[in-house]
């Protein structure tokens, strides 16, 4: 039975483990302890997991063998928690791995931004 660090690692195939933990903004560390099943997301977490990669949360934790997040026995979604998946922060990170910056380049960039711009309103 495969663990829920290697469908973890499994499914983020192609990114690197920053640029999903910036995606599910959480620290680098954090995303390798759950990958070498040190660690376990909590619930939250595993939803905005199940949702950027359309998987179920019962797959994911093991509970069933359908990865699809349509299981004809569970009908909720990410919504039915009312949990809100940041899109806007999404789409940065979006837009950053298309221009090929890594998610620490793109964090320290909006703290460069956001010190200008406190000190040219005298904070």
């Amino acid at each position: 039975m495969e663990t829920l660090g290697a469908k973890i690692k499994h499914l983020r195939n192609k990114l690197t483990q920053e640029e999903l933990a910036a995606i599910l903004q959480v620290d680098r560390s954090t995303l390798a302890s759950w990958e070498v099943n040190r660690r376990e997301p909590d619930i939250a977490t595993l939803c905005r997991i199940a949702n950027f990669f359309k998987v179920s949360i019962d797959w994911l934790v093991g509970y069933s063998q359908d990865i699809s997040s349509h299981s004809r026995y569970i009908h909720e979604t990410v919504n039915d928690y009312g949990i809100k998946i940041d899109e806007a922060w999404q789409t940065v990170m979006i837009l950053a791995q298309h221009y090929g910056l890594k998610p620490d380049d793109v964090r320290q960039l909006i703290e460069i931004n956001s010190k200008i711009a406190r000190s040219l309103n005298g904070k």
